[in-house]
């Protein structure tokens, strides 16, 4: 249904819908709109004029377990955002603290909000776009976009607030342009980045493997991917420790079994289908592993991998 929002309100989820995917090198605060679009204290920004909230930030280093967001083949992702506050009294009754209730607001009258995480690079800020907030539990808000805005026409001219509808992207409607590419790429943005893993997991592991594969040293950090040594069972197996940066590639053969680090030597094994191939190059090769022993791979992991794979 239509929702009636000040203009400065309107502008700032506007900026969020048309600068959705690009990337600042510093948070995003003031752009020079009447209302911000981001507090520098704050990860949930709410003006004091306004009962909803603008927008939500994922900081680098936040004390919330803020979770990466899950994208989809459709191009649309869902976000699981910390609430304000961590203590018991907190999670009994989340409306306590102002900044939830706004965004308890926007999911009761559907208001759209903007939505910024780390970039992919560590350094400086995504905008991931506009969501709706679709629910709540056990302190998390579940947020589903990308959102887009459609101004109505106000039918009273008297009305002093624009009328605005909101949808989720789905599929295209219209005539089919075949020149027009960029819900394509879009839509492949979004399965590599599933692909190529939680992005504050990649992170940690770009970082740790100094943007090079572990196996092969390759380093098109595009063509990296997190790969999980045991399986993802949960945010907890996003440790660094139970991961690996791996080519594409490396990354499928490991997962099926085909390659595995044999724990005794910290070499690499290969099944009797890769011989021959141009991966028998890597038999024996030597599994690279970061100087920070906090993100060298798990040694039960490794061995379990080991166990089960078709190399053992």
């Amino acid at each position: 249904m239509p929702y009636q929002l000040d203009e400065s309100h309107l502008q700032a989820l506007r900026w969020f819908e048309h600068n959705a995917g690009l990337e600042f090198a510093q948070r995003p605060f003031d752009v020079g709109l009447p209302i911000k679009v981001t507090s520098l204290q704050k990860g949930i920004w709410k003006p004091a004029h306004v009962p909803y909230a603008v927008s939500v930030v994922q900081t680098h280093k936040g004390i919330y377990d803020d979770q990466d967001p899950l994208f989809f083949d459709d191009a649309t992702w869902k976000y699981f955002y910390h609430q304000q506050g961590k203590t018991a009294e907190d999670y009994r009754d989340p409306n306590r603290l102002y900044a939830n209730t706004a965004l308890f607001a926007c999911m009761r009258d559907r208001i759209p909000v903007g939505v910024i995480i780390p970039a992919e690079d560590g350094r400086g800020y995504q905008v991931l776009g506009l969501a709706m907030v679709e629910g709540y539990s056990q302190g998390y808000f579940e947020l589903v976009g990308p959102v887009t805005l459609g101004v109505q026409p106000v039918a009273d001219a008297g009305e002093p607030h624009p009328a605005v509808s909101i949808s989720l992207i789905g599929l295209p409607v219209g005539q089919f342009d075949p020149n027009a590419d960029q819900d394509s790429r879009l839509r492949v943005i979004a399965s590599v980045h599933r692909r190529q893993g939680a992005p504050r997991f990649r992170r940690a592991l770009l970082f740790a493997y100094q943007g090079r594969c572990a196996m092969t040293q390759y380093d098109a950090q595009q063509a990296l991917e997190a790969a999980h040594i045991l399986p993802y069972r949960g945010p907890q197996t996003n440790h660094p420790a139970n991961g690996l940066l791996l080519r594409a590639d490396m990354h499928d053969l490991f997962d099926l079994g085909m390659i595995a680090v044999n724990t005794d030597t910290m070499r690499l094994a290969l099944s009797k289908d890769l011989m021959g191939t141009m991966y028998e190059q890597y038999q024996d090769q030597n599994l690279w592993v970061p100087q920070d022993e906090v993100a060298r791979p798990n040694m039960e992991a490794l061995h379990k991998h080991w166990e089960a794979s078709a190399v053992a």
